[in-house]
Order: structure tokens, then C-alpha cells, then sequence
């Protein structure tokens, strides 16, 4: 006997009731005659065709939502294959509408364990059915594109994108959906330095989502609220804002979300240059959301953290904290963020250091045309070598002084040893004590701070294993004095 039709769609309506203003453990709940366990699939045999594909369909967002908020392992995956079996089902039956639904969860599932490409592909799939505008599905879809991109940092597209259907979120669009067009606006606004513009759409956002009861998106927008504060330097108002927004994720018990607060705490302490507690603040945040499926978080944790220990002249803790964020978003993210991730560390070294590090050496010289040199023994079976001008005294202190002249060797280096490389574009020659992990390539001097450079920019010139001090012998050739490290 099928479950009565009236019955089904009372739930459903409660489900997606629920889903909207936060509720998701209650939403579970309300599933236990059908879903008691999680861990296997809903029960829908006495369902019919369209009402079991529905189910399916939230029990895959619910499961999605939960999981992410309280950290359970492999929930993304569970929402994903929920999703995927939703997704036939309405595909059997011609529901254009809700396989669009079901491409949008699938996107935001895969956006939550950073697996960007995935996502992307997913909206996609949900746009292309051409629903009209002012259809609920679109304007989901909308939101998530707008998650996507600000992972992207495309903050003038999201702009672009909301504005042309800010009408149709504003007229049919419930207080939830008109909150996320909101804060979404406020965020790209703010990353366009429109601050007049993001406060009064962060504002709405706050309003709206009082009025939805959405508890979990009123603290994104607190959390939002603090770091515009942040960028004002209205620090007091900021830690307020922020501790409201910690406040209402530990209340809920959104574990990922209350970590990412502790972030942005941590980086009001770091605009206030108070580095000790910004670092304790991250570290507190890093051992909440290493338990989480969203990556991106994390290494936007371990990225305030590093820059923290730079300030704090803790150089290889920094940097072993960015080889940790690096490893993480090329493994779940992308290259482009592992990149990213590099070129946010080098400009907080060159802000560290208030001037932009000067090129520390000089160009390469050949030694067929110009160079004769008088090799010690202990150098002699090399064959492979080139000269190099110095022109800063940072590795004066194991004899490569000033002026100098640099011998190196095409040799395999190992970390620790001197190298010499070139910066493919400019030309530009660098040299130092050499060390290289997951693509980035590290040269540390005596007395100043290290330069790193993507490894993919540089050629490696060889190792250094001598230079020229002493002057030059009677017949005019440079005497060659081993490196003593």
C-alpha cells in the first residue's frame, strides 16, 4: 500500500521548511521513520516514483548541511551519491526543475571539500536547462556561483551576476534567499573597497536572516560585519561583531563554522598588531577545523597563521606553516590557490620589511669569454661551472663578500647547500641556502630575510662551491678559494 500522498507532502514541506532556517538536526529528526540511520539509504519502497526522488533529494541537501556543520566524516560523499540516486530518479520521470535542484546540492557539496572544477561543472549543468529567472532553482543557483567565485576572488563578476537578477531575487525570492543576495553583495563590495556599499547590503543580510531565523547565515554575516569593521580599523566594534558571530556557532554547535570565526578573530588581532594573541586565536581556530571537510577554511587558517609568525620574526615556523597550507590546497583545492597561498606569503614578508626586497645579485658571467680561474684541488673535477657578481653583503659571514665573485658548479642540490638560480622572466640572479617543497623554492641568507619563488619561475643555475677573494694569481686568472660553510 503506497504512503498517502497528503502525508509525504506535508513532510517534504517541513523538511525543506526546516532546511531553510538552519534546522537541519531537527529536520533529521522529523526522517527517523524513514531514515533512522543515516548511514544506509532512506526507506521509500512504499513511496511513489516522484515523492521517493524527493526524499532522496533532501535527505542528500539535509545530510550535506549537517556534515559540514558538525564535522562528520565522509558526509559530503553520503550527500553526493543521495543526490546522485535523487538526480536519476527525476531524470526518469522528466522533472527538469528539481534535476536542477539536484545539480545545485551536488555543486555545493563539492564546494565544501574544495573541489572547485567539480562545483563549477555542477552550477553549470543546473543553469543550462534555461528555467525562467524568477524560478527558486535559479536564484539557488545564482547563490552558489556567487560561492564559487568568491573562492575565485572574482569579485566584479559576482557584482555583475546579482545585479542582473536582483529584481527577481527581490520579488519572488523568500527572506533566506533575499539575505544570501545580500551578504553576498556585501562581500563583493567589500573586497571592491566599496565600503559604504557593502555595509548597507551586510545590514539587509543581517535583516533579512533575523527574519528567516536562519541562525547559521545571521553569524556569516556578523562574521562579514567584523571584517569590514576590520578594514576600517574600528577594532572594538570588529571583536564585537565577531564574538556575536562565535557566540551563535557554538550555540548551534556549527563546529566548521565557529572555527572559521576564530579565524577572522585572529586576523583582527593581527590588523591590531597585537601577534601573540592573533596566534593563539589561529592556532585555537586550525584544531577545530583540521576535524572539517571544508579545506578551504583550514588553509585560510593556516595563511593567517604563517603571516602572524612572520611579524613575530619566527621565520621557519612560517614557513613550515605554508608548506602545510600549500600541501592542502593542491591536494583538495587547486594549483591556482596553492599559488595564491605563496603570493599572499611573500607580499606579508615585503610588508614585514616596509620597502621591497632589492635584487641581492648580479648577472652570470662566461667563462669561456671573459673568465680565467685558478681552481684548488679539491674543485678541480668540476667541469660544468659559471661565474656570478655579488652585490650584497647578506652571505658575507661564510666569505661571499660584496663585489665578489661567485663560482658555481652545475650540481644536484640538496636543502641546506648554496645554490645560485635565475628568474626565467627577468633575468634576475639570487642566491642562498637552498630549499624547495611542493613548488616552492626557498633561498635564505645570513642576515636577511629568505626570498622564495615558484619553482616553475626559475632555473637552477647550479651549486655554489667557490669564490674569488684573494684576487688574482701573476698571470692574471682569479683564484678560486672552496666555500666554507
Amino acid at each position: 500500500m503506497k504512503v498517502l500522498h497528503t502525508q509525504t507532502t506535508a513532510l517534504l514541506e517541513r523538511l525543506f521548511c526546516l532546511e531553510r532556517s538552519g534546522r537541519y538536526t531537527d529536520a533529521l529528526v522529523e526522517l527517523k521513520d524513514i531514515w533512522e540511520d543515516t548511514e544506509t539509504l532512506p526507506d521509500v519502497e512504499e513511496q511513489e516514483a516522484r515523492a521517493a526522488a524527493e526524499i532522496f533529494l533532501r535527505c542528500g541537501a539535509l545530510i550535506g548541511f549537517h556534515g559540514h556543520n558538525e564535522q562528520i566524516s565522509h558526509s559530503q560523499e553520503q550527500s553526493k551519491n543521495l543526490l546522485t540516486e535523487a538526480r536519476r530518479r527525476f531524470l526518469e520521470i522528466k522533472d527538469i526543475e528539481k534535476i536542477a535542484e539536484c545539480e545545485n546540492y551536488l555543486a555545493l557539496a563539492y564546494w565544501r571539500t574544495g573541489e572547485l572544477v567539480e562545483a563549477e561543472t555542477w552550477v553549470g549543468e543546473a543553469f543550462s536547462h534555461n528555467l525562467p529567472a524568477s524560478s527558486r532553482v535559479t536564484l539557488y543557483s545564482c547563490i552558489i556561483k556567487c560561492l564559487i567565485l568568491l573562492s575565485h576572488k572574482r569579485y566584479k563578476e559576482i557584482v555583475s551576476n546579482l545585479k542582473i537578477l536582483e529584481n527577481c531575487f527581490l520579488d519572488f525570492g523568500d527572506d533566506c534567499m533575499k539575505g544570501d543576495f545580500h551578504n553576498h553583495l556585501g562581500i563583493a563590495y567589500q573586497e571592491l573597497h566599496n565600503t559604504s556599499g557593502a555595509r548597507k547590503n551586510f545590514e539587509m543580510a543581517r535583516y533579512y536572516h533575523h527574519k528567516s531565523r536562519h541562525q547559521i547565515y545571521l553569524g556569516t554575516v556578523e562574521n562579514n560585519l567584523a571584517q569590514l569593521y576590520k578594514s576600517e580599523n574600528k577594532f572594538a566594534r570588529a571583536h564585537e561583531a565577531i564574538d556575536s558571530a562565535t557566540r551563535i556557532f557554538r550555540h548551534i554547535k556549527d563546529h566548521t563554522r565557529e572555527g572559521f570565526s576564530l579565524d577572522t578573530k585572529a586576523q583582527i588581532y593581527f590588523a591590531e598588531k597585537r601577534y601573540n594573541e592573533a596566534l593563539k586565536t589561529a592556532e585555537k581556530a586550525i584544531d577545530i577545523l583540521a576535524g572539517s571537510e571544508n579545506k578551504a577554511y583550514l588553509v585560510e587558517t593556516y595563511s593567517t597563521k604563517a603571516k602572524t609568525l612572520i611579524y613575530l620574526d619566527d621565520f621557519p615556523a612560517a614557513t613550515f606553516c605554508l608548506f602545510e597550507a600549500v600541501k592542502i590546497a593542491q591536494s583538495h583545492i587547486s594549483e591556482e590557490a596553492a599559488k595564491d597561498l605563496v603570493k599572499e606569503f611573500e607580499n606579508a614578508l615585503q610588508e614585514k620589511n616596509s620597502s621591497v626586497i632589492k635584487e641581492i645579485f648580479s648577472e652570470k658571467e662566461s667563462f669561456e669569454e671573459k673568465l680565467e680561474l685558478v681552481l684548488p684541488p679539491s674543485l678541480s673535477h668540476y667541469s660544468d661551472i659559471q661565474g656570478i657578481w655579488i652585490k650584497n653583503n647578506h652571505l658575507e659571514k661564510i666569505g661571499l663578500r660584496k663585489d665578489s665573485l661567485a663560482v658555481a658548479a652545475s650540481e644536484e642540490i640538496k636543502p641546506g647547500e648554496l645554490a645560485a638560480i635565475v628568474e626565467t622572466a627577468s633575468g634576475a640572479v639570487s642566491c642562498g641556502f637552498y630549499d624547495a617543497a611542493f613548488g616552492i623554492v626557498c633561498l635564505e641568507g645570513t642576515n636577511c630575510d629568505p626570498q622564495l619563488f615558484n619553482e616553475k619561475d626559475i632555473q637552477i643555475l647550479g651549486k655554489i662551491i667557490g669564490v674569488c677573494n684573494t684576487g688574482k694569481s701573476p698571470d692574471g686568472k682569479f683564484i678560486v678559494e672552496p666555500v666554507k660553510v
